[in-house]
C-alpha cells in the first residue's frame, strides 16, 4: 500500500469522526443544524410515504399470492407441476378424487367426490396462474421501482446528509477558530498563525457549502421525479385488478358448473319440506338457465342470479306462474325468470309463454 492510499484512509477516517461528532452534538443540542426549506421537506415526506407505503403493500401482497403458507412464493410461479409445489386446492382436489375412486365412481358419493376434486384442482391451477400474472403485472414492476429509482433517491439523500454534516462541522470549526482568535491565546511559533487557521477553516467551509448545494440540487431533482412515477404505479394497480377479476370469474364459472353438475345428486335436504305442506315434491327434473335475477318475495322463493343453471321440476307446472326449483334447497322459481335448456333448442325462450 503506497503512502497516498494511507493518507486517504486517514482523511476518510477523520471525516467519519468529524461527522460522528457533529451528529452527536446535534442530538445533545450543542451544535446547530442546517435546515432545509419547507418545499424540500415536503418532497422528503412525499418520498418517504411513497417508499413506506409501497413496501407495506408489497409485503401484504405476499399473503394474497401465497396459496401455501410456508412455501416460497416463487415456487408457485412455474406452471409445470414437476418443477413446483401444488396449491392447497390442488392437494385437496387430488385427495378427493383418490377418495372418490376408492369409494367407487359408480356410487353417488364417490362420483360427487371426483367431480368436486376435479374442480378443486382446476381452482388451484387458476390460482397459480393468477399468482404468476399478478407477480408479472404488479409485484415485479413495483419491486423494480424500489430497487432502482427509489434506491437512487435514498442513496442521494444519504449522501446529502453526509454533506450536511460536513458543512455544519465546518461552520462549527470556523466559529470555534474565531472564538479562539479573540482570546489571544499564545501560539506556537512553529505552527500556523491564527489568521492562517481562520483562512483554512473558512476555505473548508466554502468548499463544503458548494458540495452541499450541489448535492442538494441533485437530490431535489430526483425527489421531484417521484410523483411522476405514480401514474405508472396506478397502471400496475389496474392491471392487478383486471388479473384478479379474471381469476375470480374463472373460479365462479367453475363453481357454478360444479353446482349444476351436483344438483341432481340426492341429499338429506331432499327429504325435508322447505316449502308449505301442499308444495309438490320434485318430480321430473330438467335443467334451466336463469335469465333474470330473482329476489325472494317470501320465505318460499329461491334467490337466483342471472346466468345460473338450476334444476326445475317441470311437473310442478300446475297452472301457476312458478315452477319448483332446486339449488341447495327447494323453492319457487317464477317462470318469467328462467328458460328450460331443452326448450331453448326448440325455439321457446320463456317459460311463461
Amino acid at each position: 500500500m503506497d503512502m497516498e492510499n494511507v493518507k486517504q484512509i486517514f482523511r476518510d477516517a477523520g471525516t467519519a469522526i468529524s461527522r460522528a461528532v457533529q451528529f452527536t452534538e446535534e442530538k445533545l443540542g450543542k451544535a446547530e443544524k442546517t435546515e432545509q426549506d419547507p418545499n424540500f421537506e415536503q418532497l422528503v415526506t412525499f418520498c418517504d410515504n411513497t417508499k413506506q407505503n409501497t413496501e407495506t403493500i408489497l409485503k401484504n401482497m405476499e399473503f394474497i399470492l401465497n396459496s401455501n403458507p410456508g412455501m416460497r412464493v416463487e415456487n408457485l410461479f412455474f406452471l409445470d407441476k414437476k418443477k413446483s409445489g401444488l396449491s392447497s386446492s390442488e392437494y385437496l382436489g387430488i385427495a378427493m378424487t383418490e377418495a372418490g375412486n376408492d369409494f367407487g365412481p359408480d356410487t353417488a358419493y364417490g362420483s360427487a367426490l371426483i367431480k368436486v376434486g376435479n374442480i378443486q384442482q382446476t381452482l388451484g391451477l387458476n390460482q397459480r396462474e393468477f399468482i404468476k400474472s399478478a407477480n408479472d403485472c404488479f409485484v415485479n414492476p413495483m419491486n423494480k421501482y424500489l430497487e432502482t429509482d427509489m434506491k437512487t433517491v435514498v442513496k442521494e439523500r444519504s449522501l446529502l446528509e453526509k454533506r450536511r454534516l460536513d458543512l455544519d462541522a465546518c461552520k462549527t470549526r470556523v466559529r470555534k477558530t474565531r472564538m479562539l482568535a479573540t482570546t489571544k491565546v499564545k501560539q506556537d511559533d512553529s505552527g500556523p498563525t491564527m489568521e492562517e487557521l481562520i483562512d483554512k477553516a473558512e476555505h473548508d467551509l466554502k468548499v463544503a457549502q458548494e458540495e452541499y448545494d450541489r448535492q442538494a440540487e441533485i437530490t431535489k431533482l430526483l425527489m421531484e421525479g417521484v410523483p411522476s412515477a405514480h401514474p405508472q404505479h396506478l397502471q400496475h394497480l389496474l392491471d392487478f385488478v383486471d388479473t384478479q377479476a379474471a381469476f375470480y370469474l374463472k373460479c365462479h364459472e367453475s363453481l357454478m358448473s360444479l353446482q349444476s353438475d351436483l344438483s341432481g345428486f340426492p341429499s338429506d335436504q331432499d327429504n325435508v319440506a322447505t316449502l308449505s305442506p301442499d308444495t309438490p315434491a320434485l318430480g321430473r327434473i330438467q335443467q334451466a338457465k336463469v335469465i333474470t335475477s330473482q329476489e325472494p318475495r317470501d320465505a318460499h322463493d329461491l334467490r337466483l342470479s342471472a346466468g345460473e343453471i338450476i334444476s326445475i321440476d317441470v311437473n310442478s307446472d300446475i297452472g301457476s306462474n312458478y315452477f319448483i326449483g332446486k339449488k341447495i334447497q327447494k323453492g319457487k322459481v317464477y317462470k318469467s325468470n328462467v328458460r328450460l335448456l331443452n326448450q331453448a333448442r326448440s325455439g321457446s325462450s320463456m317459460l311463461g309463454t
